[in-house]
């Protein structure tokens, strides 16, 4: 499709869907659809308009690839490193993150239930816990990361 056609193709979905969205909404009272159904119907038309205009606009005004992709090509690249981002998924999330949280599930109950059970322990943890669970953990997380690496 040449640039002028992408454009004016883009330009008559944008028309089409801000119509049908018009529609829609005002078939809210009537029988026709449910409120949930629109609710559902109405941001996704504006969503796929979103993206029509943005394949049309850099498409048609042939905006360089490097400063804005149309979703097509952002998409095709996705779906090309779909092997790659299932590998760092499975290394990332499930072999490191996972195991982390269980571990610190299991230390973070186990230290709860030593230090409940000692009275040593809880008269000397307990202002601890309660200082750093009142600090925003925005600001106790670099001095973990100091801390922990």
């Amino acid at each position: 499709m040449s640039a002028s056609g992408w454009l004016i193709f883009a330009l008559a979905f944008w028309v089409a869907a801000w119509a049908l969205n018009e529609w829609l909404v005002r078939q809210e009272g009537s029988m026709l659809f449910s409120r949930r159904g629109l609710g559902v119907v109405v941001p996704l038309i504006f969503g796929a308009t979103l993206l029509v205009l943005w394949e049309g606009l850099t498409r048609g005004l042939n905006v360089p690839t490097v400063l804005l992709p149309p979703p097509s090509m952002i998409w095709e690249r996705i779906v090309n490193s779909v092997p790659l981002l299932w590998a760092d998924f499975r290394q990332t999330f499930l072999k490191a993150v996972l195991a982390g949280y269980a571990l610190g599930c299991g230390l973070g109950f186990l230290t709860a239930l030593a230090i409940d059970r000692s009275p040593f322990l809880k008269r000397g943890l307990l202002p601890l816990g309660n200082f750093v669970s009142a600090l925003p953990i925005i600001g106790i997380a670099p001095i973990m990361v100091m801390w922990f690496g």
